[in-house]
This record gives structure tokens, C-alpha cells and sequence, in this order.
């Protein structure tokens, strides 16, 4: 069975306001290696109503990572590639919480005004 041909499991939102269902690893990888252009800056996968992960890059930077699924996280990573595959194994649910270096995205009692 060819899997990465099969549609993930997620609704993806960019800036431009499109809204795609039904993306296969080949076209989310596609998607996730443009990002960084005025206006096509952030793509945000939704497996459910409030639970989501987002990236954000700014022209050649750092793919900048938020996940929230009952954890609100955040980290950085470089390649295009790299992005894809943490969305997919995301979208499927698998190990995909191995260690990207995620940080805490809450703030602590002690920055709260």
C-alpha cells in the first residue's frame, strides 16, 4: 500500500487563506518547502478544532514550530524536509514527539503581569 499518496488526516491553512483537505505527503512537502515568501509565510495543520501545528518562516530563517495538543510547545528547525516530516508523523499520530528540542510556548507564573 502506497501511503504517501493517501490524503493525511488533517485541514491545512496558509496566509494566503486557503484552506486544503486531503493533502498527500508529496503536496504537504511541496507546501512546507515554499514557505518563507511575502505573503505564504505560515501553514497551520489542524487534526481537530484546537489542536494544531503551525509553523512560521520569515524568507531563509529557521522554520519556527508551535504545537498545541494539550501541551502548548515550540522549536526550531531548518530544512523544509525535516518540517514534513514532523507534520506527517504528526498527522498520523506517530512517534513523532521524539526530541526536536520542543520548549515550553506558556508563560511562567513570574512573566505574568
Amino acid at each position: 500500500m502506497e501511503r504517501a499518496n493517501d490524503p493525511l488526516p488533517i485541514t491545512v491553512a496558509t496566509e494566503d487563506g486557503a484552506v486544503l483537505s486531503g493533502l498527500t505527503e508529496p503536496e504537504l512537502h511541496a507546501l512546507l518547502e515554499r514557505i518563507g515568501g511575502v505573503g505564504d509565510r505560515f501553514a497551520v495543520a489542524e487534526r481537530e478544532p484546537g489542536v494544531y501545528l503551525q509553523t512560521w518562516r520569515e524568507a531563509d530563517s529557521p522554520f519556527l514550530i508551535e504545537r498545541r495538543d494539550g501541551e502548548d510547545v515550540w522549536t526550531e528547525l531548518d530544512e523544509p524536509a525535516d518540517v514534513a516530516a514532523l507534520f506527517v508523523s504528526w498527522a498520523h499520530r506517530e512517534a513523532w514527539r521524539q526530541d526536536y528540542g520542543w520548549q515550553s510556548a506558556s508563560l511562567s507564573e513570574e512573566a505574568t503581569p
